[in-house]
């Protein structure tokens, strides 16, 4: 995955994840008389993916101080596909650890039984930490977030399906950020 596709998967995540939810602080523009709202944003990210035994997984995992804690996963074989997302228990990550065991509903017509899956793994600091200045659109205005992103090793696995599945995390950072909300479209 290209590193501009790696940003707009955690720019997606980050904009579907936040944009709905109410902001903290509230005031208005003195120029353009439009409410905006900022936030302090800290969290995490990681994007990973992998296989083993016919067992191809992909999970998503998110946290950030002002709007919770988000995981989705995937699991999929040639036969069937599972899926568990949405919000999740705070502690995720968890000083360099991160530890959840998640129930993933079996997807289709002739949906079977959950299953349970319980991914493992660590995390840690893999470079110095990165300017971050991002604007953009949303329907209702705009969002620009500044701050710092710190790029992340990540060593995680998923224990699903009678397989132990390695997984490789292509998008992989912690963030600190101030978020600015500009709403044009109050409907």
């Amino acid at each position: 995955m290209t590193y501009r596709a790696r940003l707009a998967v955690a720019g997606a995540l980050a904009t579907v994840l936040l944009a709905p939810t109410p902001a903290v602080a509230s005031t208005s523009s003195p120029s353009s008389g439009a409410p905006f709202t900022i936030t302090r944003e800290k969290g995490h990210v990681l994007d990973c993916s992998g296989e083993h035994g016919g067992v191809h997984v992909a999970v998503q995992l998110y946290d950030n101080s002002a709007f919770g804690t988000h995981a989705s996963l995937n699991v999929r074989t040639a036969d069937t596909q599972y899926l568990r997302g949405g919000e999740t228990d705070a502690g995720l990550f968890n000083n360099g650890t991160l530890s959840r065991t998640l129930v993933v509903d079996q997807q289709g017509e002739a949906a079977g039984p959950s299953q349970t899956a319980v991914i493992n793994g660590s995390y840690t600091p893999a470079g110095p930490r990165q300017r971050v200045h991002v604007v953009h659109d949303e329907p209702w205005g705009q969002v620009v977030s500044k701050g710092w992103k710190t790029p992340l090793s990540a060593a995680v696995t998923v224990q699903v399906l009678g397989q132990r599945v390695d997984l490789t995390c292509d998008n992989a950072f912690a963030f600190d950020n101030r978020v600015w909300r500009l709403v044009f479209n109050e409907s």
